[in-house]
């Protein structure tokens, strides 16, 4: 099986003038992270799309030790400052199974996910039902029912779980990523949200383990905090 991640945006909410891929917490960039996040479940082939700085990014990876363990797939989104939709297409010619997806600013604990390359469905979705790290308000946020999901994105209410930035998904996506997007709706969340009410999204959920999404300067602040006492 092998793994995207997307590595394109600009990052412009965390105030800082590096390419958000590199921005270091607790001494690993989030891109190192989210690497050994995948080669720690046993994946070694990684696609990895790159945009803003793009050079920069795959330059930060150069004599890294841990990469020899994975075969690195670069591919660069000219169009980077487009939804996150754009990116997964990006990869598409690269995959012809099941893949695993990731952004590339989401921090998790590896361990949580053993059980998910074993789930079955076109589209499973990591969520996590009882939040104890990630802020509810600036989430993703998704509504299931049964296992299911019946509603996700931002500000959605009712909802009883939340988006953790992590999918199983197979080749079926990618009609339904290429219609959105070509309805001007280029966000990841915008496909996920037709896939579900037309076919069926299921859930992984890691009721509560250790997760964060790092958007903000304030994120990267408590993301360093929260690491500096598990590490």
């Amino acid at each position: 099986m092998k793994a995207v991640i997307l590595a394109a945006g600009k990052g412009t909410r965390t105030k800082l003038a590096i390419p958000k891929p590199l921005i270091k917490i607790a001494g690993s960039s989030l891109l190192e992270r989210t690497i050994l996040t995948f080669t720690s479940l046993g994946i070694r082939e990684i696609v990895i799309v790159v945009g803003y700085e793009a050079e920069k990014v795959k330059n930060h990876l150069k004599n890294k030790e841990f990469t020899q363990n994975c075969q690195i797939t670069w591919v660069e989104n000219l169009q980077f400052y487009r939804g996150n939709g754009v990116s997964i297409l990006c990869a598409e010619d690269y995959l012809k199974e099941r893949f695993l997806l990731s952004m590339v600013d989401h921090i998790y604990e590896a361990k949580l996910f053993l059980g998910l390359l074993s789930c079955q469905g076109d589209l499973v979705c990591v969520v996590d039902s009882r939040p104890r790290f990630a802020d509810p308000k600036d989430a993703t946020r998704v509504l299931i029912k049964d296992g299911r999901i019946k509603g996700i994105g931002k500000g959605l209410a009712p909802y009883n779980a939340l988006d953790c930035g992590l999918f199983l998904c197979s080749r079926k996506i990618f009609p339904v990523l290429r219609e959105t997007v070509e309805e001007g709706k280029e966000e990841w969340d915008d496909a996920k949200k037709r896939f579900a009410k037309r076919f069926s999204a299921k859930v992984f959920d890691i009721c509560g383990g250790f997760w964060l999404d790092v958007d903000t300067h304030q994120d990267i602040a408590k993301a360093r905090r929260l690491l500096k006492k598990r590490e």
